[in-house]
């Protein structure tokens, strides 16, 4: 995928996030740095790999602007550098009753992950960024992005689906500064992207029953697919984005959904 500089994932200890740090190890990134609530979860297996790889780990709450700016920078520093940024944390919370009845303490924890921890993770990345050379390609060396951040939408982004009103809010609003930040950095070699996952098999989907209960009444009637994806099918669109193979992309929504959103 043409990962060879640094990595920088949020949500790494668990589902999509932890799929994706595993794709920065396989495909040969020179190191990463795992930002988690849950510093003690499982690290990517380096036994694929002949290289050497440096892995970094930071226990942080994406919604605290301190923390996040703190391990942003300290990864930068011990790195020299960041080149890919994955913004993978967040939660989902059903409102039984819809919107009408959704619960103030429910709708801003769900903002303060979704919607603020990806703007302060994409701000501290972005201020270091700017700053630095391009990464050259690992297949051609020509010269790539100076940085590259895929922020974690959802086909929720672009749709609404019942009993979800912050996280739809949030995500569409992830598209929104998506949208903005690319045009603010284009010129200057930053890229800025975000994908949409469908229904995919993670923790936060499956733990939950009414999450899970409403997700497995959709799966054979609205995906094309009939079935659910799998969390490494998410990494393989993170890893284009931010690497080398779409240095001509900017301001993107990918939609890795089985098809739901062509309808």
């Amino acid at each position: 995928m043409d990962v060879p500089g640094f990595a920088l994932i949020t949500g790494a200890a668990s589902g999509i996030g932890q799929a994706c740090a595993k794709a920065f190890v396989q495909e040969g990134a020179a190191g990463i740095a795992l930002l988690d609530r849950n510093r003690e979860s499982s690290m990517p297996d380096n036994h694929v790999r002949t290289s050497p790889l440096h892995i970094e780990t930071y226990a942080v709450d994406v919604s605290s602007e301190q923390e996040v700016t703190r391990a942003v920078h300290q990864a930068a520093r011990t790195f020299g550098r960041l080149d890919y940024v994955v913004n993978a944390a967040g939660i989902a919370i059903k409102h039984q009753g819809g919107a009408a009845f959704a619960e103030t303490q429910d709708w801003q924890k769900v903002l303060d992950i979704n919607l603020n921890g990806t703007f302060f993770v994409l701000r501290a990345a972005a201020q270091i960024m700017l700053k630095q050379d391009p990464i050259l390609s690992s297949i051609d060396r020509r010269p790539l992005q100076r940085g590259s951040i895929v922020n974690f939408s959802s086909i929720q982004g672009i749709v609404g689906i019942t009993l979800s009103t912050a996280y739809t809010v949030s995500k569409h609003a992830v598209i929104g500064l998506t949208r903005t930040a690319s045009e603010d950095y284009a010129a200057q070699g930053l890229r800025v992207n975000a994908i949409c996952p469908g229904y995919t098999e993670t923790p936060m989907t499956t733990k939950d029953p009414a999450v899970k209960k409403a997700m497995d009444e959709r799966i054979q009637t609205a995906v094309p697919m009939q079935r659910m994806g799998n969390p490494k099918e998410i990494a393989d669109g993170v890893l284009y984005l931010a690497g080398g193979r779409s240095s001509f992309v900017t301001g993107s929504a990918l939609m890795v959904d089985g098809g739901y959103t062509s309808r």
